[in-house]
């Protein structure tokens, strides 16, 4: 599939943002193919060896820096420092990297964004397409570790990517339930699965939180679901 949305054009977009219910193959090699499927559960399996490895080896850091005997309080105002700044993070990749039109000029671009996100929308319910592949999460990680190097201090950098990271896996199993979950009604997950339909099938261009609406409401980016006269039984 991948080597043949270039050749829609300027008809990529009204495409890819009309969804079906059924799996996608994006590669002949089946090679390539296995590398572009990741069940849910690798994420945790991954990232929580590694998130409980940063939070650990942080608080040591943060004990031998600030000599602080009761370090609770700190660390965990700094892992929610990390969770935070993911929720902006998540934002801003949804609308500013994911969202992004091609032009129907470029192929290039199209399968670039068919290829990061385009195809999540044409096939929402493909299960095997609803997390991050661990080597570009890893890519963005580590690019992310670098960045706020600049601006935490260095006895709770490690601290604040420990929880940015908890904040991404959090995030990802979040993603995957509101797609394939059956959230109570009058829930947060059931106002949040309410919330990322109306971004897939009604509003492509706002709604671009997913484990929280706060940005959006920052940004003037919100939803607004209307009030059901009967409940929705997913």
């Amino acid at each position: 599939m991948l080597g043949q949305v270039g050749k829609l054009g300027p008809k990529y977009n009204e495409w890819v943002t009309s969804p079906v219910d059924r799996q996608l193959r994006l590669f002949r090699s089946d090679f390539l193919e296995y590398l572009t499927i990741t069940p849910w559960y690798v994420v945790p399996m991954i990232w929580i060896p590694v998130i409980t490895y940063l939070a650990v080896i942080g608080t040591k850091k943060y004990i031998h820096i600030t000599k602080d005997a009761s370090p609770f309080i700190p660390v965990a105002l700094s892992i929610s420092e990390g969770i935070l700044l993911w929720t902006l993070i998540e934002y801003s990749l949804h609308r500013w990297v994911f969202h992004i039109e091609p032009s129907g000029k470029s192929k290039l671009m199209i399968y670039f964004h068919f290829a990061i996100h385009g195809l999540h929308h044409k096939v929402p319910f493909d299960s095997r397409r609803l997390v991050f592949p661990p080597f570009p999460a890893a890519v963005i990680a580590f690019s992310i570790f670098k960045l706020t190097s600049f601006f935490f201090a260095d006895c709770t950098h490690l601290l604040v990517i420990a929880g940015g990271l908890l904040g991404y896996v959090i995030y990802d199993m979040i993603h995957f339930y509101l797609h394939h979950g059956a959230p109570q009604e009058s829930s947060y997950l059931y106002h949040l699965k309410r919330y990322h339909n109306q971004h897939h099938f009604a509003h492509h261009n706002n709604g671009f939180g997913i484990s929280s609406v706060f940005w959006d409401n920052i940004f003037g980016t919100a939803l607004h679901l209307r009030k059901l006269a009967i409940g929705i039984k997913w």
